[in-house]
């Protein structure tokens, strides 16, 4: 019978394969469970409004749109006196205000309502032939948080020091939308959301048979091998991780311009990512785990013998 050979080469693929399939599984877990789950994206938007980025970047354009309406609602009513004198007030204090009205729980709570309705819109839309909402986009209607900012304003007084009866009556249907995927988008889009949606168990799957083949060959040299698997799980942390940046530049260059908008967004990304980093951090954790293991058994293997030397 001919002597087990050792096939380190294979072992050494293996590996490699598994980490790239761990790759894909930890970012089709993040897909399917975080970017595609409307429950999960209501809580990602909750923790937009603690960034300090993001929720000054929202002030601002809160305060930008209930400035553009007001006055375009007061010069349309022949009221241009009345907007010379509202306009340039709001103008000078637009973001400080949004951004105190946004720390309210009633604001939060209409934020949150927004994100869920223009989530579970998309949804529709990624999971669907043909295209719904704006000219066939998706948009996220933050109307009804203007609405409240607007309110919010009137009810400290703002309104009546201003000579405006009804602040939030300005705001007209259809303010304050966000276009989250354009018409021409939406076909690239809904092919990869059903690729993502079936994509978990595929990549979990292999990933799982390239171990167990890579322990399987390797088992000869099982120390050496379990050393290598603890090394491709930190890898697979650290390539999801290198991913999640590089997409993360990659996205933020192609949808903002200017800095104000460079730094809400990264700060975004990142909230939005967190389970990539989330999952990328066990994989790297139980890869120093597995390899702390190794270096133990090998330490106390080599005390054992030669205590059994030295008796």
């Amino acid at each position: 019978m001919s002597p087990e050979r050792s096939h380190p080469l294979a072992v050494v693929v293996l590996l490699v394969l598994a980490v790239l399939a761990g790759t894909v599984a930890i970012a089709s877990i993040w897909a399917n469970q975080q970017l595609l789950s409307t429950g999960s994206w209501v809580a990602v938007s909750g923790e937009f409004l603690e960034s300090k980025e993001v929720r000054h970047r929202v002030a601002e354009f809160l305060g930008e749109e209930l400035v553009g309406e007001t006055e375009a609602q007061l010069n349309a009513a022949g009221q241009e006196g009345v907007a010379e004198l509202v306009v340039p007030r709001l103008r000078a204090e637009q973001t400080q205000m949004a951004e105190r009205v946004m720390g309210t729980r009633r604001f939060k709570a209409v934020w949150l309502q927004a994100n869920r309705a223009g989530h579970q819109a998309l949804l529709r839309v990624l999971d669907e032939e043909g295209g719904k909402g704006e000219a066939g986009a998706v948009v996220v209607n933050l109307t009804p948080a203007l609405r409240q900012l607007a309110d919010e304003l009137e009810k400290e007084g703002l309104g009546e020091e201003l000579g405006v009866s009804d602040l939030a009556g300005l705001v007209e249907p259809g303010a304050a939308r966000i276009k989250v995927l354009e018409a021409e988008e939406l076909g690239q889009a809904q092919d990869v959301v059903r690729v993502i949606r079936h994509l978990t168990a595929p990549a979990v799957i292999a990933t799982l048979v390239f171990y167990v083949l890579a322990l399987i060959l390797g088992r000869r040299r099982l120390s050496r091998t379990l050393i290598g698997v603890g090394l491709a799980f930190a890898a697979t942390g650290a390539l999801s991780l290198l991913a999640r940046s590089f997409a993360g530049g990659e996205i933020v260059d192609r949808l903002v311009s200017g800095n104000r908008d460079r730094e809400a967004a990264e700060a975004a990304w990142n909230i939005a990512t967190s389970k990539v980093a989330d999952l990328a951090g066990v994989a790297i954790g139980l890869g120093a785990v597995v390899i702390l293991l190794v270096a133990a058994v090998a330490i106390f293997r080599k005390a054992a013998e030669q205590r059994a030397v030295a008796e």
